[in-house]
């Protein structure tokens, strides 16, 4: 089971990145924000991205 691991947490940050996605998308709906061009998914996703990629443990 040890081979699946990697393929595991993959799982899990897709299913967590999805859903920190929506309720982002979910609370700038509600605030009325639209980023310039109609680009506020774009605009979320990078910034969740971008986060993702600074919380990787470097080994």
């Amino acid at each position: 089971m040890n081979a699946f691991r990697p393929l595991w947490v993959a799982l899990r940050a897709a299913v967590l990145a999805t859903a920190v996605f929506w309720v982002a998308l979910f609370i700038v709906d509600k605030i009325g924000w639209q980023a310039p061009l109609g680009m506020t998914e774009q605009m979320i996703f990078f910034v969740i991205f971008f986060l993702g990629v600074l919380m990787v443990d470097k080994k």
